[in-house]
Formats: C-alpha cells, sequence, structure tokens
C-alpha cells in the first residue's frame, strides 16, 4: 500500500484555510449585497427616468393635438391624462394638473434654428403646448421609489421632465390642373375629339367651364380645404399655381384665403385648353413657396399638387421633385380620374416625404383635401 510521506516540520492546512475563507465571505457579503442592491437601485432610477421621459413625450403630442383640434385648454388637459393612464411606469400612472401645461407659441428663425417656445397670456390662442412633470416631481408621499431602501433613507424617484408639442407654421403651395381634360366630368373619357358631354350648345375653350367638369369639383374641394385650414389656431400661408401647357401663379403666398378663391373663379370663367405640364407646374408651386418677400425663413413648406391626367410636356415631375427636396418641401399628389397616372404620382410624392391620394367623383376628391389638411403634421419640438 503505498503512503504519503509530509516533510517533518510541516502540516496540513486544509481546514484552517476553509475557514479562513467563511469568515472572508462572511465580511464581503454585506458589501456585495449592498453593492448589488446600489446598481440595481440605479439602474431602475434611470429606467423609470426613461419611461416618465416617453410618457411625458406622449402626453405632450395628445395635447397638442387635442389643443390644435378644439383650442380648449381642458380638453387639452385630458388628453393628456388620458394618455398617461395608459402608460403607467413601475404600475404609477403619471399625474398632470393644469399647472403642469402651458400653451404658448413655438416659432423658429430659420429652418437651420431650434424652435423656441413662449408661454402666452391665459386665454390666448397659440399653437403649442409644453408639458412638464411638476406634479410628479413634488408628490407627496412620492409616487416613484428605489426597489432597495438606501441605506434606510427614504430615497425617492422625483425627475422633473418636460417636452413640447408644436403645430407646425406651414406655406403651402396648391398646384393644380387646369388642362382641357379639366373641362370633362370625371366619369367621362377626355380622350376624344367630343366636346364635354354637359357643355352648352355652341361652347368652346375660352367659355365658362362647363357644368359638372373636374375644375368645378377642384375648386369645391379646395373649399372645403380652405375651411379645414381656417379652424386652426395658426394662419397657414397658401398660394395657388396652375398649369397645362404651361404654367402661372394665380395667387402669391397669402394668409387672405380670398385671393387663392378668386384666382380659381378667374380660371373658371374663362376655361382654357393644353396639355399637362406637371413638372412645370411644381416648378411654379416651388417658385411661389421660395419667395423671400412673402415666405416665412422658419415656416414647413408643403406642396398639394393635384391632377387628372398624364405628364406629356416639359421638365418631367421626377426632375421637379428632385428641387422639391432639395428646397425641402413634403409634397401631397391627389390624382382625379381613372385616366390620370396614379403610380408616377405616388411615386413622386413618396420622394418628398408625403402621401398619395386618388379620386374618381367629386365626393372622394373633397375627402382627399380634407384628409391632407387635416394630415399637415404636429411637431415634438423640445
Amino acid at each position: 500500500m503505498n503512503s504519503i510521506a509530509f516533510p517533518l516540520g510541516s502540516r496540513r492546512r486544509g481546514p484552517d484555510r476553509c475557514g479562513a475563507v467563511i469568515v472572508l465571505l462572511a465580511v464581503l457579503l454585506p458589501v456585495l449585497l449592498i453593492l448589488s442592491a446600489y446598481a440595481i437601485n440605479i439602474a431602475y432610477i434611470e429606467a423609470a427616468t426613461a419611461e416618465v421621459q416617453i410618457v411625458v413625450d406622449a402626453a405632450a403630442q395628445a395635447a397638442g393635438r387635442a389643443y390644435i383640434r378644439t383650442g380648449d385648454q381642458a380638453a387639452a388637459l385630458a388628453a393628456a391624462q388620458q394618455c398617461a393612464a395608459r402608460n403607467p411606469v413601475s404600475g404609477q400612472v403619471v399625474p398632470f394638473t393644469a399647472d403642469d401645461l402651458e400653451f404658448g407659441s413655438s416659432q423658429r428663425e430659420s429652418l437651420e434654428s431650434s424652435y423656441v417656445f413662449t408661454p402666452l397670456p391665459n386665454n390666448s390662442l397659440g399653437n403649442a403646448v409644453r408639458v412638464t412633470s411638476r406634479s410628479l416631481q413634488t408628490a407627496d408621499p412620492p409616487l416613484l421609489t428605489p426597489i432597495f431602501p438606501s441605506l434606510g433613507t427614504g430615497l425617492a424617484i422625483r425627475p422633473l421632465r418636460t417636452a413640447v408639442s408644436t403645430q407646425g407654421t406651414l406655406d403651402v403651395a396648391l398646384v393644380l390642373d387646369r388642362s382641357g381634360s379639366m373641362a370633362y366630368a370625371s366619369d367621362e373619357d377626355s380622350n376624344t375629339f367630343a366636346m364635354p358631354a354637359h357643355a352648352p350648345a355652341g361652347w368652346q375653350f375660352g367659355d365658362p367651364v362647363p357644368p359638372m367638369a373636374r375644375w368645378l369639383d377642384t375648386v369645391v374641394a379646395v373649399d372645403s380645404f380652405l375651411r379645414v385650414l381656417e379652424q386652426t389656431p395658426q394662419l397657414e400661408r397658401l398660394s395657388l399655381s396652375t398649369y397645362a401647357t404651361d404654367s402661372s401663379t394665380n395667387a402669391l403666398l397669402t394668409d387672405q384665403y380670398s385671393d387663392v378663391t378668386a384666382g380659381m373663379h378667374a380660371i373658371s370663367q374663362s376655361f382654357q385648353e393644353g396639355g399637362t405640364a406637371i413638372g412645370q407646374g411644381m416648378m411654379e408651386g416651388l417658385a411661389a413657396l421660395t419667395d423671400t418677400e412673402r415666405s416665412r425663413p422658419y415656416a414647413i413648406r408643403a406642396m398639394v399638387l393635384m391632377t387628372d391626367g398624364q405628364h406629356n410636356s416639359g421638365r418631367s415631375p421626377e426632375a421637379a421633385a428632385w428641387r422639391l427636396r432639395q428646397n425641402g418641401v413634403t409634397l401631397f399628389t391627389v390624382t382625379f380620374s381613372d385616366f390620370a397616372d396614379q403610380n408616377r404620382m405616388r411615386r413622386v410624392a413618396h420622394s418628398c416625404g408625403g402621401e398619395h391620394f386618388h379620386a374618381t367623383d367629386a365626393v372622394q376628391l373633397q375627402t382627399a383635401f380634407e384628409e391632407i389638411a387635416n394630415r399637415f403634421p404636429s411637431l415634438l419640438t423640445e
């Protein structure tokens, strides 16, 4: 049987060493637990603070939409509270009271500068809402606390967070098709040599536009578009440009919407024939939007383009869209009638960050213009 020999004077230390490790663990374990609790608390506080900011952002957007739509501060507060109730933080609803909401004006000096919020006196109608989590910060007892107590102290989580929702100031170019096909009804084939079916006997181009014409449907749709804009608290500026084989600006950028109506009425009184130079019409609208004497350097730029046909003259819509993108213009396109080039207008709109709408009759056209007016952006600016 083999045996293990130990040198003289030496002894096995196994049990003593195990005991020392146990003592060391007994000393360090509370320290490790404290450090772990501290790390968990820090992570929890950071996560809770981030969630509060998300709730404040969402509440500001909800309050901003309600305020812009109604002009009612109480409706804005209710929207913020409802949003917070749907998005609790660690099981707690972030409270909002009237003191947490400020109503004012948010403007910027140029497209490159930031928006600056300025509170307005009570009952003054502005274009922005600022939401701050003051009620959460001052809540007693605190609504949010760390998971572990901090050395016996009553540490609370009281993040003060803020967000501003702004209805952006808009300069809008209306660019409308006045080609010969717009004299026909929406359900007519304009690619014929026959005169519009509803034209009176002896009618010819240059006379007042015939009844039931697509152009008259467009006039009604634009009137509805203007009514929606008139209900917003801020003044959007509009221009009117039209195109056939050529293009013209019939109303310079203005907040007097009657100028746009008058420009369309003048075309109705003497309706001319012509081709469909969509790209040229877009460039005409861009010139109106960038008119330094009338455009506002801080305004968001948008264009609403309507056509009932297919581009067949001059600069291509794609080339014009490139110029729009260079100037920060969001493009909304509307095709009217099944003879219009829907796919091309959809691609052009998407290339400029906008949307495309299609209509086959007067009711759908009016709905399309109303939807565009309602989709002009509300921005979270802080």
